[in-house]
């Protein structure tokens, strides 16, 4: 299982895309999972559930959101499941995928929802706790694990150009790339690469770190 980490913008898709081109040519099985605490399968089956709609606008689901957050039980719930969910899926989902031949390929891993959840649950002490402890020791570990590096401001630049409909702010985009190199520096990651380069030069990076 490859894994490849970084703030949004910072060219992970593009990346990825080839990256499982040049898998499949080789003959290699491959899937790409798009993953993020809190949005994992088994948690998005449960919001939907409560919403009771499957097919609600976006304005509507960010008024959901607003009200379960704005219940600290319903909060508190909705992060302890988040949590379990993704156990599930790190632990046994990811597993059963390799096991039948497939060579995944994570956008995003565990470190994006370290920082997501430091960034959305500050209250909560969940990096100690029994579910978070639980699931650094018994995922898949991913072989190469890559994370990639832009300037807040570069990220801002192509978010506008995709146009995105809810832009983070770029404070926030600092904070985030703060939180990306601090954890870089505890080695959490294999692989770092400096994502500003052009798109051939970054994919040669990730492939050389995939050989």
């Amino acid at each position: 299982m490859i894994s490849i980490s970084g703030i949004d913008c910072c060219g992970k898709s593009t990346q990825i895309e080839l990256l499982c081109e040049e898998l499949k040519s080789k003959g290699r099985k491959c899937e790409v999972i798009w993953s993020r605490g809190g949005y994992t399968p088994g948690i998005q089956a449960v919001k939907r559930f409560f919403r009771k709609e499957k097919n609600i606008s976006k304005e509507e689901r960010i008024k959901f959101s607003e009200e379960v957050n704005g219940s600290p039980i319903k909060r508190r719930l909705l992060f302890i499941a988040s949590l379990m969910d993704l156990w599930l899926y790190y632990t046994l989902v990811l597993r059963l995928k390799e096991i039948f031949g497939t060579t995944v390929i994570c956008d995003r891993y565990i470190w994006d929802t370290y920082i997501d959840f430091k960034l959305k649950y500050p209250e909560y002490d969940f990096e100690h706790g029994f579910w978070w402890r639980l699931t650094l020791k018994t995922m898949v570990k991913p072989n190469p694990s890559i994370v990639m590096f832009i300037p807040a401001e570069e990220s801002m630049r192509r978010s506008g150009l995709k146009d995105e409909p809810f832009p983070e702010p770029i404070d926030v985009r600092r904070k985030r790339i703060e939180m990306y190199d601090f954890l870089a520096g505890r080695n959490v990651w294999q692989w770092r690469i400096e994502a500003t380069n052009t798109i051939d030069k970054v994919f040669d990076d990730i492939r050389k770190a995939c050989i």
